[in-house]
């Protein structure tokens, strides 16, 4: 697995570039793009490895890569429309519709309709919020997460809560979902 491209952009295309690492060039397909031939740069890497196809989406920063990654976990939604999505605004701007439930911003963008973009809203209006904040509380929201998940808890019922989680550890912050989730399904 590729984690990051360090190299010279030696080619832009509509969706991504062509950037030369050591001698291999490599096609990455960029949201955002905001370089220039002969620029260097590092793009996070996010890989997309089908039965016909082996893509590289890249990202200026981690918490891009983040945002599509999340993108990429709802029903519907494939690398391409992520892209698109994350091509429609700054990564703070996208995660402040998510939470308004900004059904019209999502559905004017190209590729989402009305449904896919109330599931969007349903799946990440909770989860988002929360991956606006530093990488440990990130990590640690995951795992509480995949514990409650684990436990049958729905993705809904979790970012219906995620906010009012509070403690310092995954443990105690686990406890204080399910005292949460307790009173709230």
């Amino acid at each position: 697995m590729i984690a990051y491209l360090d190299g010279t952009i030696t080619g832009l295309e509509s969706d991504g570039v062509l950037l030369e690492v050591s001698g291999v060039g490599y096609r990455v397909f960029v949201a955002r793009q905001k370089c220039e031939v002969g620029d260097r740069t590092r793009f996070w890497i996010s890989e997309i490895i089908r039965e016909d196809k082996h893509d590289l989406y890249g990202f200026s920063d981690r918490s891009d890569q983040a945002l599509f990654e999340q993108f990429m976990g709802v029903s519907g939604v494939g690398p391409k429309l992520a892209q698109k999505i994350l091509a429609a605004g700054s990564a703070e701007d996208i995660i402040r519709h998510i939470h308004t439930d900004d059904v019209a911003f999502l559905n004017a963008i190209s590729g989402v309709g009305k449904k896919t973009a109330q599931k969007i809203i349903l799946d990440l209006k909770g989860v988002l919020v929360l991956e606006d904040r530093s990488n440990e509380t990130n990590t640690t929201y995951s795992e509480v997460a995949d514990a409650l998940e684990s436990l049958g808890y729905s993705k809904a019922d979790i970012s219906g809560i995620a906010k009012d989680i509070t403690g310092e550890t995954t443990e105690s912050r686990v406890k204080s979902a399910l005292k949460l989730l307790s009173r709230h399904v």
